[in-house]
């Protein structure tokens, strides 16, 4: 309703990219008044003879919540996100009384008359004809927030909220030389080719030629303490399961089927385990009756089989038989099953013993990755400073050198083929001219990379032009949002500090 009343102020749309898009948080009143409001312990927020209640939390809360279901639609899940809507909602509140604290504090004042007149050219306090309607105003600031002088102290708090920010935002500046900077820098695109040596992992064909067991045996004895810590630490990774070889028939049914074709089916299960039961083989009867085709012809035969392979009633019927045995009839989602245990094979643990050369052959084949990429680096930085390309120099070497497309600066660095690596990417930006090589080596995860510059383009002077414009109006609401939130902070630390700021959190968040 209230958001009409500021659209000619548009500055303070800006602000709000800093908090999290809530557009409506400065645009309504979030209640509170000037003087006494009651008992001190019944204010969750208070700053000197500024208070506001558990009614003014929420009255915002329940804004923030619609506007995040309006925005975000089936996404938005107000259950999950509950406690960051309380987090939110606490924290909009103490910025906006520390603002209009201190807008107070340096001598900043709003007139009644001030309110009176943006609500008289709100226009949904207007009727049809586009005069203003006081029945409309005199209904919504009583529906809202219990009378009159309530929501005019409110529009009060809000104007000096937003003279505090607007003058904090008048410091802040950005010359159409920055801007200019800015837009090369967005700009600029180049194209690299990269080396990446694998420190973990040796090529497919110097991995094939293999490790002598000589060579395995003195590293297990130089590094068994090591090695036995990492065989315990991934112990599940040497475990065989529990297996079980059986076979089952098989009567289909839906569990929310009709209760009669339920028992008709329970009942042609019995039937098949009677038959069973009295000697007629478990592999005809199962080609005769079951429903399964996976092992109807196979006589009902499911293999051999670990736990988590099939319907949980099934394997804890197989489980829990002895071999030969044959089970009660029991019921999954799948209908209803008879099984037989053929054979139980018990979960198998390997050994140190068995694991251990096994480990000791990795390792020694990961030390002689690290070494070859150790050294394949080092040859090809030495290159590259003697003068020759790292294309050239790879070549030599017989690496592969990978290329990439043209890349625009991003902060996480991406390249294609690496992923992050923001290192790569700045000596990339750093070489000032193409084609240019670096002979820095930059570790990123377990690849040692060196890279070359094969294309850097420019701008031209029509494309940075169109740009700046833009670009200065965005960046300077982007530095007036961070002069502000860190006003804002700088501000709420020195009033909690000194004990003058105080937030009752309790009144309005609880957490078990």
């Amino acid at each position: 309703m209230l958001e009409s009343i500021r659209k000619g102020q548009r500055w303070l749309t800006l602000l709000l990219v800093t908090f999290v898009g809530a557009v409506f948080v400065f645009f309504m009143g979030v209640g509170g008044q000037f003087g006494p409001a009651g008992p001190t312990g019944n204010a969750v927020i208070e700053l000197d003879d500024i208070r506001l209640q558990v009614a003014d939390y929420q009255r915002l809360r329940a804004r923030l919540e619609q506007f995040y279901s309006e925005q975000l639609g089936e996404q938005f899940d107000s259950r999950a996100q509950s406690d960051a809507l309380d987090d939110l909602t606490l924290r909009q509140l103490v910025d906006q009384v520390v603002l209009a604290w201190s807008a107070r504090e340096l001598g900043l004042r709003v007139g009644r008359e001030e309110v009176q007149e943006l609500v008289r050219q709100t226009p949904d306090f207007r009727d049809e004809a586009g005069r203003f309607d006081k029945q409309r105003f005199v209904d919504f600031a009583n529906w809202e927030y219990g009378s009159q002088r309530a929501f005019v102290d409110s529009m009060q708090l809000d104007l000096l909220r937003q003279k505090m920010v607007s003058l904090i935002y008048d410091q802040a500046t950005v010359s159409p030389a920055e801007a200019r900077d800015a837009a090369l820098y967005g700009l600029e695109q180049v194209r690299l080719a990269y080396v990446a040596l694998d420190t973990a992992n040796l090529p497919a064909g110097e991995r094939a030629e293999g490790v002598d067991d000589e060579t395995v045996t003195a590293w297990l004895e130089g590094h068994r303490e090591q090695l036995e810590e990492q065989y315990q630490a991934g112990i599940a990774a040497y475990t065989v399961p529990a297996r079980a070889k059986a076979r089952h028939v098989l009567v289909q049914v839906d569990r929310d089927a009709d209760p009669d074709l339920i028992d008709a089916a329970r009942q042609k299960a019995e039937g098949a385990r009677s038959r069973i039961a009295s000697g007629e083989a478990f592999e005809d009867v199962a080609a005769a009756l079951s429903d399964d085709p996976g092992s109807k012809d196979q006589g009902g035969d499911l293999g051999e089989f670990a736990r988590g392979t099939h319907a949980q009633a099934l394997e804890d019927a197989a489980f829990s038989l002895q071999p030969g045995d044959l089970s009660e009839v029991v019921q999954s989602d799948a209908g209803f099953h008879v099984v037989r245990l053929d054979e139980y094979v018990p979960e198998v643990v390997r050994s140190f013993d068995e694991v251990g050369p096994e480990l000791a052959r990795a390792d020694v084949l990961t030390k002689r990755a690290e070494e070859r990429a150790q050294q394949l680096s080092i040859q090809l930085a030495d290159a590259v400073r003697g003068g020759q390309s790292l294309e050239d120099a790879a070549r030599e070497l017989e690496l592969t050198l990978e290329r990439t497309p043209l890349l625009t600066r991003r902060p996480d660095g991406f390249v294609p083929g690496l992923g992050g690596a923001p290192a790569v990417r700045r000596a990339a930006f750093g070489l000032a001219r193409a084609p240019a090589s670096s002979p820095t080596v930059h570790p990123v995860g377990k690849r040692l990379v060196l890279v070359q510059l094969l294309e850097h383009h420019m701008p031209d002077a029509a494309e940075l032009d169109s740009t700046v414009a833009d670009l200065q109006q965005n960046l300077l609401a982007a530095k007036r949002n961070r002069m502000v939130q860190d006003w804002i902070e700088q501000r709420r630390d020195e009033l909690e500090q000194r004990g003058q700021l105080l937030v009752n959190a309790s009144l309005v968040i609880s957490r078990g």
